[in-house]
């Protein structure tokens, strides 16, 4: 473990986030209550058990319902999520790079870095917000088959900005 009172060795680099980053914060607080409408929307109106399997025609499998309360779950894991991924983005500088000395290459790679994490935050809050959705929509009135379409293309998002990452990383080594 690096000691604090080193002088040539220092975890952290801060650098302004960017405007894209910035934007991208909002758009995943904005999502983060959304979540929380739905989930005391949902609370207040739904009944106390609700439908949390369905076919990937629509149709609800009768046998497999859960309580209402799974909307708190998806609030909490929305929050711990962000949290979780913005404290990694704060370090994740020092993970790579425990010494003071900061070369042009590291800190673009800091700053794609960050980038990917705000991403992944905001991809994974609207999936949680689309699920808290879809679970009162088929509480409602139930769901539709194209629902699952605008669910698996939030399920395939993650993978594509980590790959995207990944060839934008191996571009500037």
């Amino acid at each position: 473990m690096l000691s604090s009172s080193s002088s040539k060795c220092r975890p952290g680099l801060w650098l302004a986030p960017t405007t894209l980053e910035q934007r991208i914060d909002l758009l995943t607080r904005l999502l983060l209550l959304l979540i929380a409408l739905l989930c005391g929307w949902g609370l207040l109106f739904l009944p106390r058990t609700i439908p949390i399997h369905y076919s990937l025609s629509g149709s609800i499998h009768p046998d497999l319902n859960g309580s209402k309360w799974i909307l708190v779950l998806f609030f909490l894991l929305a929050l711990v999520l962000y949290g979780l991924l913005g404290l990694l983005s704060r370090w994740l500088y020092a993970l790579y790079h425990p010494c003071k000395a900061v070369s042009r290459r590291a800190m673009r790679r800091y700053r794609l870095g960050r980038l990917l994490l705000a991403g992944l935050k905001l991809c994974l809050s609207a999936l949680l917000a689309y699920l808290s959705w879809m679970f009162i929509q088929g509480a409602i009135s139930g769901l539709n088959s194209w629902i699952f379409l605008g669910f698996l293309l939030l399920a395939v998002l993650p993978p594509l900005l980590v790959l995207l990452y990944l060839i934008q990383v191996r571009r500037l080594s």
